[in-house]
Order: C-alpha cells, then sequence, then structure tokens
C-alpha cells in the first residue's frame, strides 16, 4: 500500500481542536492533558493527511474504550503486546495515542512537535525525507526509512 503525503493543510489545527473538544467531553477527568502531535501539528511541514492525538491518562485500567469507541474510534489492542506504554485507536482521519501519566514516549512527540515548529531547517529537511520516500516506498519501507531521523532527533532532544 502507497503512501499519501500531502503539503501542510491550514486546517489540520482546527480539526485537531474540534475533536480534541470531543474526547474532552467523553473522557471526563480520566484525560491528563491532550495534544496535537506528529506532522500535521508542524505548520509548514508535509504529511500524512491523518490527525494524530497523543493523550495522557491517570491509568488504563481506568481509560474509557467505550467512550472512544463512541466517537468512532477502534482499539487496536493486538498493538497492546508490542507497544505495553501506548494504546492505540483510530478512525478515519485520526489517529489517537493514549499514555498513562505522560509518559516518556508521550512527551517525546511533544518535544519532537516544538523542536520541528522552532526549527525551519530540520522542518523543512523531514518534509523533504517525506515526500521522497512516499513516492519511492510502501508504507512499511516509508516508516522505517524515516524512523531514522526521527530516531536522531528524539535522542537529541532526551539528551536536552
Amino acid at each position: 500500500m502507497s503512501v499519501e503525503v500531502v503539503e501542510y493543510d491550514d486546517a489540520w489545527p482546527a480539526r485537531f481542536t474540534a475533536e480534541a473538544d470531543q474526547i474532552r467531553a467523553a473522557l471526563g477527568p480520566e484525560l491528563r492533558r491532550i495534544d496535537h502531535v506528529g506532522s500535521t501539528s508542524v505548520p509548514g511541514l508535509a504529511a500524512k493527511p491523518i490527525i494524530d492525538i497523543a493523550l495522557s491518562v491517570e491509568a488504563f485500567d481506568t481509560l474509557d474504550i467505550e467512550a472512544l469507541e463512541e466517537l468512532g474510534y477502534r482499539y487496536a489492542c493486538a498493538y497492546d503486546e508490542q507497544l505495553p506504554n501506548r494504546r492505540h485507536f483510530s478512525k478515519l482521519g485520526y489517529h489517537l495515542h493514549a499514555y498513562e501519566q505522560e509518559h516518556e514516549e508521550f512527551l517525546d512527540y511533544v518535544r519532537f512537535r516544538d523542536y520541528l515548529r522552532t526549527h525551519d531547517e530540520d522542518r523543512d529537511a523531514y518534509g523533504t525525507l517525506k515526500l521522497r520516500l512516499a513516492q519511492d516506498h510502501e508504507r512499511a519501507e516509508y516508516q522505517n526509512a524515516k524512523s531514522a531521523f526521527v530516531a536522531r532527533l528524539v535522542e537529541m532532544l532526551r539528551r536536552g
């Protein structure tokens, strides 16, 4: 399956805000934090047209999966063993990554976003890489090929 990467769309922040409002209402006080992450959260960055949302909850055992399913999300429990620190949900146009208590991986998403928002050269290099990879690779190859860029930046950001 090929990968669709498009130029930045000014509508993405509003799509996040509308969805985040619904998630806040559905999860209530269990929701500690919700952030727009991923490439659609970085103005000027080419991205797959899917809004990535990271949220932090007190604990997975109190995460209201049914409330998210009522919003149209599908819980991908098959990933629980492979990614034990995250719960993954998706619906058309949205990916939701749930973490307990602002886990380090949650913070990685936020740090990566914030860095690219303030470092145009790296943002542009990442966007160019993604556009090139999307033309030449299928989905799994695309993910693997861009992971070196992401891992390098995340490691640098973790060190401060």
